[in-house]
């Protein structure tokens, strides 16, 4: 009995000591999951093996990205792994997925509906379906069971079956070529009236004054007119209307700029299509309609425009800088019969005028003269939209507008 007591004393004395000199492993609390992403570090990161210890002599380079296939909890921990048994904190990362790829893409006709994306695939997130043509910038591509997914927001994405990124419509080489992004200005935005100017400000002048604006140009009698003003209210006399001069006939400061730099919106883009332009400069050209025919003008809506500042406008809605056509180019001296530079352009080929259609161009001639004196844009074979004195109007192609010349197609 003693000797019994004694070795089962012994014995667990021994299990005591071993306990304390190698204490039993727990098995710690681990979950893995696949996940195919890339994690993103801003700083240089540190690595761990899947038992959560530091690798003391490796680490992920600062602003770089590192795919991962596989998300492990370790004791309350999130590690992405990055290689072979080398791990990095998630709270040391940004996880995302697919591949970093800026561009645009267009919703198609039945909308789009908008994922999220898990650790493991692409899902509905039950927000609100993005409406058919709109269209998004995306910054990052996926790709799931054959669809691309494309990154519009944070996390949220539409995909290939319900958004496109083919580009729409352009013209040939050697034709005006369509522009995607809004067209500037070309010229001096805050030009000077002076001998032989036309358009809206040298209008407004004339107007002031108590002059005709059967032909809208700043000659001798404004000239006079100028000067007399000038010397009334101590400004130098120079007969040139400058700002200053502007502003002591009581116009705003703004409108001496903004008449100069209106262009029309563009009301096309990437994805649109060779009917979407030729209804785009229609359209434009319809906002003008019943407005007075103002020679050299090529303005905005709120005034008139004389025939070659209506295309101008109409081309600007449409994607086409007809530069150097411009509209401020317009009512700078020697430049009223655009028309003529229009009709001279190669980059706006002649077609044969029996096929002519709509969106077209139509020139005429001067009957005494045989130049080029006025164009329209043709609505239908027998119709066109044209600024004709006095005002722009749906007019037959046909009567009181001299001899036809021919028609050029700006859209292939």
């Amino acid at each position: 009995m003693h000797k019994g007591l004694k070795i089962t004393l012994f014995s667990g004395l021994i299990l005591s000591f071993m306990t304390l000199c190698h204490p039993i492993s727990v098995k710690a609390t681990d979950s893995s999951t696949a996940i195919q992403g890339i994690v993103e570090t801003n700083k240089i990161t540190s690595l761990y093996t899947k038992e959560g210890s530091l690798i003391s002599n490796r680490g992920l380079s600062s602003n770089s990205d590192w795919y991962t296939d596989r998300k492990l909890n370790h004791n309350g921990e999130t590690y992405y792994r990055v290689a072979t048994n080398e791990f990095t904190k998630a709270s040391d990362v940004k996880l995302t997925f697919g591949q970093s790829k800026i561009g645009i893409v267009r919703v198609k006709a039945a909308g789009a509906v908008s994922y999220s994306r898990g650790d493991e695939n692409f899902y509905r997130n039950g927000q609100t379906n993005f409406s058919a043509g709109t269209i998004w910038k995306y910054d990052r591509v996926g790709q799931s069971n054959g669809i691309t997914y494309y990154q519009i927001a944070t996390n949220i994405w539409i995909n290939s079956d319900d958004a496109t990124t083919a580009i729409g419509y352009q013209n040939p080489n050697g034709w005006l070529q369509i522009h995607s992004s809004q067209i500037r200005p070309v010229g001096t935005v805050g030009y000077e009236l002076y001998n032989g100017v036309e358009g809206i400000k040298v209008w407004l002048v004339r107007r002031y004054f108590g002059l005709s604006n059967s032909h809208t140009v700043y000659d001798s009698s404004v000239i006079n007119n100028v000067r007399n003003l000038q010397r009334k209210i101590g400004l130098p006399v120079t007969g040139i209307v400058d700002l200053a001069t502007w502003k002591a006939m009581g116009f705003s400061e703004s409108s001496w700029y903004n008449i100069d730099s209106y262009v029309a919106p563009l009301k096309t883009n990437e994805f649109s299509t060779r009917n979407n332009h030729i209804e785009a400069m229609i359209s434009e050209a319809y906002r003008y309609l019943g407005q007075p025919w103002i020679s050299g003008a090529a303005s905005s809506p709120s005034y008139g425009v004389d025939c070659s500042g209506l295309v101008t406008q109409a081309l600007y809605a449409s994607g086409i800088d007809p530069a150097p056509v411009s509209a401020i180019q317009h009512a700078q001296p020697g430049n009223e019969w655009n028309s003529r530079m229009m009709w001279s352009d190669s980059r706006i080929p002649r077609i044969n005028y029996n096929n002519r259609q709509r969106g077209d161009l139509i020139f005429y001639t001067d009957p005494s003269t045989g130049a080029i004196w006025h164009v329209g844009i043709l609505l239908d074979k027998d119709t066109m939209i044209e600024s004709w004195p006095y005002m722009v109007q749906v007019h037959s192609i046909y009567s009181g507008r001299g001899n036809i010349a021919g028609v050029k197609r700006v859209f292939n």
